[in-house]
């Protein structure tokens, strides 16, 4: 008889077996790399990472594989898009080559698509999860700050700010970040409670930055590199850069997304160099929303060409047959008609890298409204990787 395998969410299963499951999976014995610790965001008791966590159990009730799934959500341009991230995908070192990972990697994408989320990310080896549908895109510049440009620009000047790290959950200062956050064109949805868990993600540190009583910003240092900073108003931009370098004692590096545009305009002359990577691995599971709102992302910042392209992508989720369309500074994202023919036909992997990959060697070769519209800002902060 064949044996009865269990594959779905972990809700029924202890919250210590599973996590035991999860560490073992990757060999975490050291506390301090522990999921518990290295992302208190998901894997905290009271949060129950088990029902986020498709789970594969043996007929005898062994736990030997689990892949996680965190919902989440961010807001661009006003569009809600629904999220969910893949993170602690691992099988028990006594249960590998069977396939669970594949079992359960799927029973989680299939429930993402009945469930309507529209977005999901994950970091990883590209080939690997390119097998459920993952691809490496999101434009995103690296600048690097170093000591000499620092030293040049700003002379041996005292920094005008105080930098502060928050380690209270409570902090009213979160106050003031929150609604920071709340003004921008890309928002991550955070919940106060757990904003500092969240700032947390990877043993980072969630910064303050401060003029006296008034607040100028935040960052978020995650092991010298600032994977996220806001600024209240863009002409203290430099001058928080000084103080922050002013309280890491080193230089740094910064990841700035393109519609942070005012910044990288800034940083552009001072910092040392700058690279253009991707943000991470995108599984995008519904093109119309996911273009609809990135497109208007990148029309805050930048002026697109009037004119009309038309796809047909036979997306992980579905197909989709889409017109765009841009005219005077607006744009729409519509479905089309089967029996409209389209100027483009891709599969998935062609479309995520046609549509937000830095580098598509496909794209140059296009006619040049493509050539000027794409790639598309699709992003997501670090902390809110999983």
């Amino acid at each position: 008889m064949k044996e009865q395998i269990f594959c779905g969410r972990g809700t029924d299963f202890p919250y210590k077996d599973v996590m035991k499951l999860l560490n073992t999976c990757f060999n975490f014995t050291d506390p301090a790399s522990l999921f518990e610790g290295l992302l208190p965001k998901c894997y905290r008791e009271e949060y129950r990472p088990q029902d986020s966590n498709y789970i594969v159990a043996e007929s005898d009730g062994t736990l030997a594989a689990a892949v996680g799934a965190y919902d989440h959500e961010i807001v661009v341009c006003g569009r809600s898009i629904p999220c969910r991230g893949i993170g602690n995908v691992g099988v028990h070192p006594d249960h590998r080559h069977k396939g669970y990972m594949k079992l359960a990697m799927n029973s989680a994408l299939n429930d993402m698509i009945s469930d309507g989320v529209a977005l999901s990310t994950l970091g990883g080896l590209r080939q690997r999860y390119q097998y459920f549908g993952f691809d490496k895109v999101g434009p995103t510049y690296i600048f690097s700050v170093s000591d000499a440009n620092v030293r040049h620009y700003f002379g041996s000047r005292t920094p005008l700010f105080t930098v502060r790290e928050v380690k209270a959950a409570d902090d009213s200062i979160i106050d003031n970040i929150i609604a920071l956050n709340e003004r921008q064109d890309f928002l991550p949805i955070r919940p106060k409670e757990r904003y500092l868990d969240i700032a947390n993600s990877w043993h980072a540190s969630l910064l303050a930055i401060l003029d006296g009583e008034r607040f100028v910003g935040y960052c978020i240092n995650d092991g010298n590199t600032l994977s996220e900073i806001q600024i209240d108003r863009d002409e203290d931009f430099l001058e928080a850069l000084l103080s922050i370098h002013g309280y890491i004692g080193k230089g740094y590096a910064l990841r700035i997304p393109p519609y942070q545009h005012s910044y990288a305009c800034l940083l552009t002359p001072f910092s040392e160099y700058v690279s253009i990577g991707s943000a991470m691995s995108f599984n995008v599971l519904n093109y119309r929303l996911i273009l609809d709102a990135f497109l208007a992302l990148k029309l805050t910042y930048t002026t697109l060409p009037d004119g009309e392209l038309s796809f047909l992508i036979h997306g992980y989720a579905r197909d989709e047959r889409l017109c765009i369309s841009v005219k005077n500074g607006k744009h729409s994202v519509e479905a089309i008609p089967d029996s409209q023919p389209v100027d483009f036909e891709f599969s998935h992997t062609e479309g995520m890298t046609f549509l937000f990959a830095s580098a598509c060697p496909m794209r140059d070769t296009a006619p040049g409204l493509a050539q000027i519209w794409f790639p598309l800002p699709i992003n997501m902060y670090r902390a809110d990787e999983v």
